[in-house]
């Protein structure tokens, strides 16, 4: 006779893919190195366990993943999980001087998070410019059952890699002389750390009849990158984490921090190979704006069968036209939230009175405050609901419990722009022009696609929302990191007093504070209360621009 524990038995069947999860253990000395990828340019790089590039992470819905991270920079550094909403572990998001102290040269600080979501993700050092030189690597969590079957996973890294450390362009278009900031610097394209004439390093290779899921991850520092396979089409299934119905598309625009997957059906016979295309489109800098850097690579059925790549841009049989996120629909149908706060965000660049280019949101060009601001939310009492305390220039904004946000976001701007947030993902509302032609406008259907990166083209608006169901203090940002740098972004401080009575920060972040000479309570200034006086308020906008 056989006895079964109903309790136990419900567990096993409910929840037995989470009762298998593991603690995926990382120890990453965070070093220096060299490295040559597109076989032009040696320079040094930033790697793990003296390394580069880093290793790819995997990890199963359910998981605890904690990386020791152990800092052997002579500058200070963190890591951020792009995409993973760090519910309940604010402290572990990596935003340096918004969430931590960074990690001070010889310091160590271990991230720890369960595993809630499952998709594409990425890790970055969210420290200054850092990741551009390296510290950067894909994070795939695999759920407990695909949605889609296929026969083979891979991941292609994209990547507009400068040959100049990204503290010397970040100076360059800092620089108070408009000659020095316009002077012209190409990105080469990297495919999976690899790029130039390495055409065996950069090839995807297919057999005949079998399905792959692609995984597309731009980890560039500005540039857009347009994907496509001659002769193939491509079936998005996922983006940015978000499963998705399938929506056949000939070719993908990717922004950079945006990651899409899509299922490739190989041709039946190996007849023929055929070229696949990696284009970068960036829109820093004046010498490179807008303009197209082409890369090529082969998807190889057999070493010997010739390339089918169109030389005429005419002939080629992809269609270029660009990818609407907006018309995709998820496989978990949320409906969107209400509005109960709108946010109108105008997005301009401009010379400001430091005689340098930023730019803004509401003409507000963000830096980051001595305290981070999830010190300041901890230790401020009732007055954490002040917006003065987190300093004028990290542009906070407060949101109540559960509060139902909408942003309209207007990109006045020649350059698009990818907007990050942390925390969250926005349910995309509408889509549209600023010039208000009822022709460009794209709504949503009941069930909005969700996405934590969204690109916002030049002269065009977006709509999007989200619930403040996450207290803490989320960054959001242009993630082409430059406009990062000068000042594209903002912080949502989210239910205040739940921070207060939720979160107790590591020991470890408090002793890399005080490491830093950064003070451990008090406001953005490290003073008690609302005393920010001489506070620095600007630059501001030269006026007439």
């Amino acid at each position: 006779m056989v006895v079964y524990n109903i309790p136990l038995l419900l567990f096993a069947l409910v929840f037995g893919p989470l009762a298998r999860a593991a603690h995926v253990e990382l120890s990453w000395n965070i070093t220096y190195t060299t490295a040559n990828p597109d076989g032009m340019n040696e320079r040094r790089v930033i790697g793990i366990n003296g390394k580069w590039p880093p290793p790819v992470v995997y990890v199963n819905m359910g998981d605890m993943l904690t990386i020791h991270a152990y800092n052997q920079l002579d500058e200070p550094t963190s890591l951020h999980t792009h995409g993973f909403f760090q519910n309940g572990t604010n402290y572990y998001d990596g935003a340096a001087s918004v969430t931590e102290c960074a990690i001070p040269p010889n310091g160590t600080y271990s991230y720890r998070m369960n595993v809630t979501q499952s998709g594409t993700f990425w890790i970055h050092s969210h420290y200054m410019a850092q990741y551009v030189d390296g510290l950067r690597t894909p994070l795939i969590s695999s759920p407990p059952k695909e949605h889609y079957s296929y026969d083979e996973d891979k991941i292609l890294m994209l990547e507009a890699w400068y040959h100049r450390e990204s503290a010397e362009i970040h100076d360059q278009l800092l620089s108070t002389s408009e000659a020095t900031r316009n002077k012209p610097f190409r990105p080469y394209t990297l495919v999976n750390s690899r790029g130039g004439n390495d055409t065996d390093a950069t090839k995807i290779v297919f057999a005949p009849g079998k399905t792959y899921r692609l995984r597309l991850i731009n980890v560039s520092a500005t540039g857009m990158i347009r994907f496509g396979i001659e002769g193939h089409v491509l079936q998005v299934i996922e983006i940015d984490g978000v499963d998705t119905e399938i929506k056949p598309v000939h070719s993908m625009q990717l922004s950079v921090g945006q990651r899409v997957s899509v299922l490739v059906t190989a041709k039946p016979t190996a007849a023929n190979n055929y070229a696949y295309h990696a284009d970068i489109f960036t829109d820093i800098q004046s010498g490179v704006a807008r303009a197209e850097l082409p890369f090529q690579g082969i998807v190889e059925y057999s070493p010997t069968a010739p390339l089918i790549n169109p030389t005429n841009a005419s002939q080629s049989t992809i269609d270029w036209s660009f990818f609407q996120d907006i018309d995709l629909v998820p496989i978990e149908k949320i409906p969107p939230p209400g509005v109960h706060k709108w946010i109108p965000l105008e997005v301009h660049t401009s010379i400001y009175d430091d005689r340098r280019e930023h730019l803004a949101f509401n003409n507000r060009t963000f830096a980051t405050p001595l305290v981070p601001s999830l010190i300041t939310a901890l230790t401020t009492g009732y007055q954490a609901y002040y917006p003065d305390v987190y300093g004028f220039k990290s542009y906070p904004i407060i949101l109540d419990p559960l509060e139902d946000v909408e942003l309209a976001i207007f990109n006045k701007d020649v350059n698009s722009h990818p907007f990050h947030i942390h925390g969250h993902n926005f349910f995309i509302m509408v889509r549209g022009t600023i010039d208000k032609n009822p022709k460009n406008r794209l709504v949503a259907g009941p069930y909005p696609v969700r996405r934590d990166t969204i690109t916002i083209p030049p002269q065009s608006y977006a709509i999007v929302r989200f619930r403040a169901d996450n207290p803490g203090v989320w960054l959001m940002h242009c993630h082409m990191q430059f406009h990062n740098d000068q000042g594209l972004a903002l912080t949502f401080v989210e239910a205040p007093f739940r921070i207060n009575s939720n979160l107790v920060l590591p020991d470890q972040l408090l002793k890399n504070c005080r490491t830093l000479g950064v003070p451990t309570a008090g406001n953005a200034m490290g003073r008690q209360g609302i005393d920010m006086s001489n506070e620095p308020r600007g630059p501001f906008p030269l006026s007439g621009l």
